[in-house]
């Protein structure tokens, strides 16, 4: 049930978007009189083809420099010296040397997401391998990493492993520092 300055609220929305009858007459008027063929002219009809459509962009408008793997297509070698020309292995030293809490705190702050179905947020999930006294625990601490492709049409997992693997261990790299990883 809504409240009494809800309900007044939506009214006056309501209110402020209807058209008057005579602005809607008008319009609806205009578009049928542009759809009238011309005096003594009949209406043609034609099928439509993919020519008529417009151009579907498939990239979502996501610019080359914001893409995260540059190398899935293989327009470079896979190599360490052309990883570090395309920006792999960038700081990666200092960010280690930053700590966990700071690492977990970038990660949480720029909203990651895993890519599986829920989509968790990467940086709290790898806050639960910190909790209080982690660091008096002996028991060795593991990262790792799922390629399973085992759903109907996944490939993309190979394709990062095979064109782009310095990311991959780059990224290994620094969860592993942020979740205190021993092996």
């Amino acid at each position: 049930m809504l409240s009494a300055p809800a309900k007044a609220a939506l009214r006056s929305s309501a209110a402020t978007s209807t058209l008057s009858k005579n602005a809607v007459r008008s319009l609806s008027t205009a578009a049928s009189n542009s759809t009238k063929p011309q005096d003594g002219q009949q209406q043609k009809r034609s099928m439509a083809t993919v020519q008529d459509a417009p151009p579907v962009n498939r990239s979502r408008g996501l610019k080359d420099q914001d893409r995260i793997f540059t190398n899935l297509y293989g327009h470079h070698g896979a190599d360490l010296k052309s990883a570090m020309k395309y920006g792999d292995w960038y700081k990666t030293k200092e960010i280690v040397q930053k700590g966990h809490e700071w690492i977990i705190s970038e990660i949480k702050a720029s909203g990651l997401r895993g890519r599986g179905g829920a989509g968790f947020p990467s940086g709290m999930k790898w806050s639960f391998m910190n909790p209080k006294g982690w660091d008096e625990d002996t028991k060795p601490r593991y990262l790792v990493v799922n390629a399973d492709e085992g759903e109907p049409g996944t490939c993309k997992d190979r394709e990062i492993m095979r064109k782009d693997p310095h990311k991959l261990v780059e990224g290994c790299l620094v969860a592993g520092r942020a979740m205190n990883v021993s092996i």
